[in-house]
């Protein structure tokens, strides 16, 4: 119990998170038992830590990014669809690329494969990846970006 706590007090971490961290430590049983005990006391919360894991990383990923991370780290599939949808509007997915692209400062014409590219190893879609790439391109051509 202690080294979940102390675990829990470093950062927050999904039920799974915690649950094989102490399966290394001691039996799964005594696993089991210290993390239902603090889902009951409301130490351990999947949505809570979902949605602080979304919140802080958004800037920086897309939506496919996000998703695989929660569910590597064992958050269940369903609260991920949930805590994405609820910032997941296309618009805004669209924004946060173009500000990536922004930030990176591309500085040569013809780098539309290379900015896609960097765009989907951040977890964005092909299609959100694409429109950032020509939007960014046509902001440059007009002169409206570095």
């Amino acid at each position: 119990m202690q080294y979940a706590l102390k675990s829990l007090g470093r950062r927050m971490q999904s039920r799974a998170e915690l649950e094989r961290k102490l399966r290394a430590r001691t039996t799964p049983e005594v696993a089991r038992s210290v993390v239902a005990r603090l889902l009951e006391w409301g130490y351990l919360d999947d949505r809570a830590f979902a949605e602080a894991f979304v919140r802080s990383r958004r800037e920086r990923w897309g939506s496919l990014r996000l998703r695989a991370e929660l569910a590597r780290r064992g958050v269940d599939e369903r609260i991920v669809r949930e805590v994405l949808a609820e910032g997941e509007e296309g618009e805004e997915e669209l924004a946060r690329a173009l500000a990536l692209l922004h930030k990176s400062a591309w500085r040569h014409k013809g780098e539309h494969a290379r900015m896609v590219r960097f765009l989907q190893a951040r977890g964005f879609a092909l299609a959100v990846a694409v429109e950032a790439a020509q939007r960014y391109e046509k902001l440059r051509e007009d002169g409206e970006t570095k």
